[in-house]
């Protein structure tokens, strides 16, 4: 089995909206529990970053068809790596949306692996947003 990671970040096209998000999301976790897929997607002032896992071919896959996706544009790798063992096993797709309602405690995970208080994904380094993305996972999934 060859487990890899990517995790890279995109901007969201001008007028953006729930419902997109909910397609994006309906449609993600389908495709990626049949390609074998696991993540997250966080969004927040009209930032994507993702983190994909699975076989290194399936993601690669699936990162070539979600480059394609007209609701956003200039995707940029953060890090693409083989892995042990999946990080956010539970989820076929998860999306976190960071807009100004978000709960202090996710404020501080912002504030803990960035310079800002706001989601600024462009500003952190790979581990920097892969660690920040583990513990919303963790977050959401243990409490």
């Amino acid at each position: 089995m060859s487990l890899h990671r990517l995790i890279y970040l995109s901007y969201a096209r001008a007028g953006i909206g729930y419902s997109d998000l909910r397609d994006i999301m309906d449609k993600s976790e389908v495709n990626n529990a049949q390609a074998g897929i696991t993540g997250m997607l966080c969004y927040g002032n009209g930032i994507f970053l993702q983190i994909l896992e699975g076989n290194r071919k399936m993601v690669n896959q699936t990162y070539h068809r979600i480059v394609q996706d007209h609701r956003h544009h200039s995707p940029e790798i953060i890090d693409f790596r083989a892995i042990q063992a999946r990080n956010f096993p539970e989820w076929s797709m998860k999306l976190v949306q960071l807009d100004d309602k978000i709960p202090d405690n996710v404020k501080s995970l912002i504030l803990k692996f960035s310079d800002f208080h706001t989601f600024s994904p462009e500003q952190m380094t790979a581990d920097q947003c892969f660690h920040f993305m583990k513990e919303l996972y963790d977050l959401f999934t243990l409490g």
